[in-house]
């Protein structure tokens, strides 16, 4: 065969191959950092300014019955893997955020199949101690650690960046800087904020307004913060329109948690604050599993592929792996992992009239009343009465309290969690009694949970707990 041929034979693989690949969306990742399922205007908020999301939700599938886990690691870990975080290793944040090194994480499957990845943001579930985020899926990265809203130190592949600048604008620049590579294959991108977490920082153009209408320093100071990751995410989209990437890109935007009852580390807002900025009377804060520290909107935005529009699906955050691989078209058994506990919303997606029966969320209070205590070495010692545990229907919470109480709310006439019902629904109260002990049972037999630190690591004492929550 001839020299010619083999060229034209290479040139032909080459580009069926490149057709190949570039029938599968790039993905673009965006999670926001502690905001809650009020904070933001298309949810009925009055007073915080986001005209970004609130057209990114105009323009995308909502669910607005979506359950998180109650901090950001456990959510985070859950986004990853697809899997319960409790299964993962992890059961609060650091030093309790120790996700085992044999979970396959997110950015491994689009690697596998041929996708070039990258994150920028929050370390937090990303990168870990033992193991390098090149090993995990990341082709590159830059890292947060902490919550430096300003001139961040972003460890990455190559080194580390001493950054100036916002970071918030920082994340967006980074992403935007891996987009515009001209290459031939999809991407699949992380821009994970570290908005609105405490401190509430931002530059002063967005918290002024607030100030003018009259809020207090601490609430323009929240709602600023939260202006300006809508400009941020806003640069993020539109470069994004501009390099002609829009039709065929995913784009996934998830808050971490709910939202937290406090104004500083060590300063819960004012009753006055706190009832402007948690409007729908959500029960509980950040930590807890009460709706307003689990409950928050997921968006999903597919151009021409997926309808815009409410869903009435009930979701949680191990879908979320699951349903990127069914729409992207990526095996799910492109990479080992373990079993996902996590459905996909495909179905929802498809028909926006369309539920399906899926398992409840099981979830665990990792602050408060009820979550668990440092200083038990192995899980099996760990007592189901200790804890506050949750499982989470579309209709039906069933709570169980510590101490060996218990509770049932019908979200649909209470989303406030107020009434407790199980003398009205005692068949309910007992099937859902049975599967919260059955679930709890599972984990620790799996041997999984409640992973300890690192060797020659060290909990974080004092005020440092505190600001991480």
């Amino acid at each position: 065969m001839s020299n010619h041929v083999l060229t034209l034979l290479f040139a032909a693989l080459t580009l069926t191959c490149r057709a190949a690949t570039s029938a599968h969306p790039n993905v673009l990742f965006i999670i926001s950092d502690d905001q809650g399922f009020s904070d933001f205007g298309f949810t009925g908020n009055p007073l915080v300014q986001t005209p970004v999301i609130d057209r990114l939700a105009a323009q995308s599938a909502v669910f607005r019955n979506f359950v998180v886990a109650a901090a950001c690691s456990p959510s985070r870990s859950t986004f990853y893997t697809g899997r319960e975080h409790l299964l993962t290793g992890v059961w609060g944040v650091p030093p309790r955020s120790n996700l085992r090194k044999d979970e396959a994480l997110m950015p491994a499957f689009f690697r596998a199949t041929g996708y070039r990845t990258f994150y920028a943001g929050k370390a937090d579930t990303a990168r870990l101690p033992e193991s390098s985020p090149w090993e995990r899926g990341w082709d590159q990265g830059y890292f947060v650690s902490g919550y430096q809203h300003r001139d961040p130190t972003l460890p990455n592949r190559h080194g580390t960046l001493q950054a100036k600048g916002w970071t918030a604008d920082l994340i967006t620049d980074l992403v935007l800087d891996f987009v515009r590579e001209k290459r031939p294959e999809p991407w699949f991108a992380t821009a994970a904020y570290i908005i609105p977490h405490l401190p509430w920082v931002c530059d002063e153009m967005f918290s002024a307004p607030f100030l003018a209408r009259g809020l207090s320093p601490d609430l323009a100071l929240c709602y600023g913060s939260i202006a300006q990751l809508d400009t941020a995410i806003g640069r993020l989209l539109r470069g994004l329109r501009e390099l002609g990437q829009e039709e065929n890109t995913l784009v996934v935007f998830v808050s971490d948690n709910g939202m937290s009852n406090k104004a500083t580390a060590d300063r819960e807002m004012t009753e006055s604050d706190w009832a402007k900025r948690n409007l729908h009377r959500l029960r509980g804060h950040k930590a807890t599993v009460w709706e307003n520290g689990i409950r928050v909107p997921l968006l999903v935005r597919w151009p021409g592929h997926i309808a815009p529009g409410e869903r009435k699906q009930l979701g949680g955050a191990e879908d979320i792996l699951p349903t990127l691989l069914d729409l992207a078209g990526v095996k799910p058994d492109s990479v080992a992992h373990l079993p996902f506990t996590g459905v996909s919303l495909r179905p929802a997606l498809a028909k926006a009239a369309e539920t399906m029966e899926r398992p409840p969320l099981f979830r665990i209070a990792i602050s408060g009343p009820g979550s668990p205590r440092d200083g038990i070495p192995e899980a099996r010692q760990r007592k189901y009465g200790d804890h506050h545990l949750t499982l989470r229907g579309p209709r039906f919470k069933y709570h169980a309290l510590p101490g060996g109480s218990s509770a049932l709310y019908d979200l649909e006439a209470d989303p406030g969690e107020q009434t407790d019902v199980q003398t009205r629904f005692p068949e309910v109260a007992a099937r859902m009694a049975a599967e919260c002990r059955q679930r709890w049972d599972a984990i620790i037999a799996s041997g999984r949970s409640f992973a300890p630190p690192p060797v020659g690591t060290e909990p974080r004492k004092g005020k440092g707990k505190a600001a991480r929550l």
